[in-house]
């Protein structure tokens, strides 16, 4: 199994095998060293070759390590999200540095 997309209500995930429907599936998720146990309801399918597409909602239970992977989804946003927040930042930066050098020339320099 090869996960497409994740959420915190639950992933996308390719397979080499048959799913239905409804199935629960207990599985774990392998990251950096650690191990999420998970599980999870099939709430839809797509065949697509010698593959099949399936939506998963997590389903609570007394042996998923909802904490970690909490934890582990809100490092992958925080990732994210730096690159494109930095990049804002540093535009606005220079902007004003740029509306500062217009203000001083046609104010201060004659």
């Amino acid at each position: 199994m090869r996960t497409i997309d994740i959420s915190k209500g639950g992933l996308k995930l390719e397979a080499n095998f048959d799913l239905a429907i409804g199935e629960s599936i207990n599985f774990a998720i392998l990251t950096n060293g650690t191990r999420i146990r998970c599980k999870g309801r099939v709430l839809g399918i797509k065949d697509l070759k010698n593959k099949v597409h399936a939506r998963l909602r997590f389903a609570p239970s007394p042996e998923m390590d909802f904490q970690k992977l909490s934890d582990y989804l809100d490092t992958l946003s925080r990732g994210k999200g730096l690159p494109f927040r930095e990049a804002i930042i540093s535009t606005l930066l220079i902007l004003l540095a740029f509306t500062a050098y217009l203000i001083i020339r046609a104010y201060f320099v004659r």
